[in-house]
Formats: structure tokens, sequence, C-alpha cells
């Protein structure tokens, strides 16, 4: 793995009951952790077949982290990346080299 091309900061974030100004609320974000993370960019193929698809790949992307983490990942939880939230849609992790997690993201609306 190449960990040169990590260069985004990511945090992830769990929900949960907390208390803000001594009231008890839901969906409280509790941060995790962060870390280095790649964002491929879209291969041209991809682009060229999509064509009939207006939007941006930032509103679906596509994390690379490290296999190794401070905790393990859980599906439930937000990742914040550029100042917008993602829930994770997907985690592929490369259980024969340990070597990367593949996550896939959508924008939280």
């Amino acid at each position: 793995m190449k960990t040169t091309n990590m260069t985004e900061r990511i945090t992830f974030y769990s929900e949960g009951i907390g208390v803000v100004n001594g009231v008890p609320v839901n969906n409280k974000l509790t941060e995790e952790f962060s870390c280095w993370a790649e964002v491929p960019k879209v291969p041209l193929r991809e682009f060229v077949n999509q064509s009939d698809q207006v939007g941006y790949r930032k509103s679906s992307p596509v994390f690379l982290i490290a296999f190794k983490q401070k905790k393990e990942i859980q599906t439930d939880w937000i990742i914040k990346w550029r100042g917008q939230d993602y829930e994770i849609i997907s985690m592929d992790p490369d259980y024969r080299t340990k070597d990367i997690i593949q996550i896939a993201g959508k924008v939280v609306q």
C-alpha cells in the first residue's frame, strides 16, 4: 500500500445518546478517531458510461484507509470529510493482505 497517496484527513463519528447543556439528546455525534485516507478519482471508462447521469462524484466517494486502525470501524458510524457528513454504505476489508479497507460513502441529507 502506498501511504503517500493518503492525503485526505477523515474523521469517524458514532451516533448515540448524549447530554447538551444538561439536557439528554438523541443523535449526538461522538468522535471515535481520525485517519488518513485516499479518495481515488473515477476511472475514465466509468465517467463515460454514466454520461446520462449528472452529478458530482463527491456525493458518493470511496475512501481507502489502512487496515489497522485505532478501533474497529462500525457500519453505523458517520464519516466527516471536508466539512460534509457521509454515511457508510459498504466496507470491503482486504483480509488476504491486511493492507487496506475500502469504504463507500454517501452524503447524509
